[in-house]
């Protein structure tokens, strides 16, 4: 049980030390802290599944890291694969995240079920299809406003990877682009967090 206190101290401090912006949490107001306290949850009742809960907040923490290591690399002169390294990292976490969003959040079960259906289309999904059926949802279920929140750590790094493959010379509205999907994104780690970690 030490182990488990231990970790989450730790995921808690990073939590901490990388409070975001008012900025970042504009796109987060979707949801009121009441709102979120009063999503139904599963409950954690084994000790595998406190240690999932455990891995998956540590993976949001580093999450939330790669995000800006992504947007300070914008500033430093962009190097588009070292962004497609990093946004394919962001969306291999954000799939995690959200297949553990499906066991916590059932209520968003098929919805993020559907939403990982772009990761086999991201090599041929236009910009606007993409837009329109998994940042809309025109594609997706009907579903809660709480998994709105959890599928865009998914949708919005495969954008950064469709903004790459689409303008591999990384003009100026492309950079645009990428810097506002993860400014996006990480708006919506806080929330995400209070979702399924706590």
């Amino acid at each position: 049980m030490k182990k488990y206190k231990a970790a989450a101290v730790c995921v808690l401090f990073l939590c901490a030390a990388l409070s975001s912006p008012q900025d970042l949490h504009a796109s987060s107001s979707k949801l009121s802290d009441k709102d979120v306290q009063d999503v139904e949850k599963a409950a954690i009742d084994s000790e595998e599944e406190q240690k999932q809960r455990q891995a998956i907040a540590v993976m949001l923490a580093e999450y939330e890291i790669e995000g800006r290591k992504l947007l300070d690399g914008l500033d430093d002169g962009a190097d588009r694969s070292g962004i497609d390294r990093q946004a394919g990292a962001l969306l291999s976490s954000g799939e995690k995240i959200m297949d553990w969003a499906r066991f916590r959040l059932k209520q968003c079960d098929a919805y993020l079920e559907k939403a990982l259906e772009l990761k086999a289309k991201i090599s041929d999904i236009t910009l606007e299809v993409l837009e329109k059926d998994y940042h809309h949802d025109g594609a997706l279920p009907k579903a809660p406003p709480e998994c709105y929140h959890v599928k865009d750590t998914f949708v919005h790094p495969a954008t950064v990877l469709v903004l790459t493959r689409d303008d591999p010379e990384l003009g100026e509205d492309t950079i645009t682009g990428i810097r506002a999907e993860i400014l996006e994104v990480l708006g919506h780690t806080e929330v995400v967090r209070q979702l399924v970690i706590y």
